[in-house]
């Protein structure tokens, strides 16, 4: 139990016994006297049933001094045992491995005491002490708590010195996952399954019949064995796939109607990504370029894309592929060729997201060709375009005449345009004021001069904003300034223009 944990917190079973526990304070007959019983004469049943909509940490702690709720405990229904619940002190990752066999001596103890049954989530996170120690004791872990019960997995297995990099994840030794245990126990009932840092390798058909939610970080898997696990998960919705090297081909089957959601971040190995799912609505996309097939993607709707060069192959390839987008996301951090002219429109895209992270791209970008987004997308009405920190730009402090202008556009349907990293390029400048000129309905411009993801906006209890170097604080002032000079006068009565200037309390000079 979580005996030990509840004392380090100040909680000892003396105190929690002062408490009027109903479950506890029972009729009994001493000396000559019956104690008062001072909660509701309920089922057991009842009180199993209060108890296990306890958080866990308090259900264990009710459990220390209660015979009733100790009973309730042994079949409580959720059980989070990682760093946060267990050691919430402690950072497991920088310990050695004396206080990382304790902890997993507590884990074990809280499941002896735990009978499993009744076990609807389990999540746990296992710290290897050292890189030969074996996973015997996480096998027992989990015969007790996965049953033919359970609804929700989450195993993140922590080896000794743990890194993400791609040549130490594959030197690890991973944890191998018992597939059998998963088909002999729990698939009809699992539908949320997430595994972090180990191997899976099915050599039969899992067969999971309302697995809803897959999420695979840094799991060994090839794709022929997540295919075949995939083909027999007909109720799957949602897939989520990290760093998970040794996928070549990603096919999703026609056979899942009820998928909607597919996420792919840097998983090194994939070279195709080929959708037969008729229903899937949000794609995102992090990595190298590779090959994407959506199918019939009539119904993709969000789109996220990260990739090198991705704002001109979103432009020449999204508009044909996905007809009807409403959403897209667009990272990039080494655009280098502006954004072409697009020769199919987005006629349905709504939201346009493009973010520029790192130093990478070309210092002379040409923003001004964002312009063929506009031209392209007929409904778009919410820009947002965020600038991360550039190492060197050409500031402009010319005449406003010798800015370019593009004539005879109409962007009737956007509203809303946000621009975070602003700055007194000159392409930038002519954005802006195009803007200005051609959005007919725009109704709010919001420029920011500080290329940060988080803003304390003066408050205290929201913390410091994120830092910035002197020198990104002075360029943000000055881009303050060639606001005042090229785009305030621009900004027509109906418009609520707001300028963000590095926060005083956190960006002072």
């Amino acid at each position: 139990m979580m005996l030990d944990a509840s004392r380090a917190d100040g909680w000892n079973a003396s105190s929690l016994s002062k408490r009027n526990s109903p479950a506890c304070q029972q009729d009994h007959s001493h000396g000559g006297k019956k104690a008062r019983y001072l909660g509701p004469d309920l089922p057991e049943d009842i009180w199993c049933h209060i108890h296990s909509l306890l958080p866990m940490k308090d259900a264990a702690r009710t459990a220390c001094v209660s015979h009733s709720f100790l009973c309730s405990w042994r079949s409580h229904p959720n059980l989070t045992l990682t760093n946060e619940t267990m050691c919430p002190k402690t950072n497991l990752k920088t310990v050695g491995p004396n206080v990382i066999t304790d902890h997993n001596n507590k884990i074990g103890r809280v499941l002896m005491n735990h009978s499993g049954a009744g076990v609807k989530t389990f999540r746990l996170e296992y710290f290897v002490p050292c890189d030969a120690e074996s996973y015997h004791c996480l096998d027992n872990w989990l015969q007790i708590a996965v049953t033919p019960m359970i609804e929700e997995l989450d195993l993140v297995v922590w080896p000794k010195e743990a890194t993400f990099s791609s040549q130490k994840r594959k030197e690890a030794a991973m944890f191998n996952f018992p597939c059998t245990l998963l088909s002999d126990m729990c698939r009809d009932s699992i539908w949320n399954l997430r595994l972090v840092n180990c191997a899976l390798h099915p050599s039969f058909q899992l067969g999971f019949r309302s697995l809803k939610r897959l999420d695979l970080h840094n799991v060994h898997i090839t794709g022929d064995e997540l295919g075949s696990l995939l083909s027999s998960s007909f109720a799957l919705e949602w897939l989520k796939l990290v760093y998970c090297d040794d996928i070549v081909r990603l096919e999703i089957p026609c056979l899942l109607q009820r998928f909607r959601f597919l996420e792919v971040f840097a998983c090194s190995g994939l070279e195709v990504i080929e959708n037969k799912a008729p229903n899937i609505s949000r794609f995102w996309f992090t990595g190298k370029e590779v090959q994407i097939a959506l199918g019939e993607s009539l119904k993709v709707k969000n789109l996220k894309l990260d990739h090198s060069c991705s704002i001109s192959y979103a432009i020449n390839t999204l508009p044909s592929s996905v007809p009807n987008l409403e959403k897209l996301t667009i990272n990039s951090g080494r655009e280098v060729v502006n954004a072409p002219m697009a020769p199919i429109k987005f006629l349905h895209l709504k939201v346009l997201s493009i973010n520029f992270f790192g130093s990478y791209f070309h210092r002379d970008y040409d923003y001004l060709s964002f312009v063929s987004f506009f031209d392209a997308s007929p409904s778009l009405e919410t820009f947002r375009l965020y600038v991360g920190r550039q190492s060197t730009y050409d500031s402009f402090e010319g005449d406003s005449s010798s800015l370019r202008r593009i004539t005879e556009r109409c962007h009737g349907k956007l509203k809303s345009v946000k621009i975070t990293g602003f700055c007194p390029q000159k392409s930038m400048l002519e954005l802006t004021c195009h803007i200005l000129e051609n959005a007919v309905s725009l109704r709010h411009l919001t420029l920011d001069a500080s290329p940060v993801n988080y803003r304390c906006f003066g408050n205290i209890s929201r913390g410091k904003c994120f830092p910035m170097e002197t020198t990104y604080i002075r360029e943000a002032h000055k881009s303050i300034l060639a606001v005042r000079t090229y785009i305030e006068g621009r900004v027509p009565s109906k418009v609520k223009f707001n300028v963000l200037e590095p926060c005083s309390r956190c960006h002072a000079l």
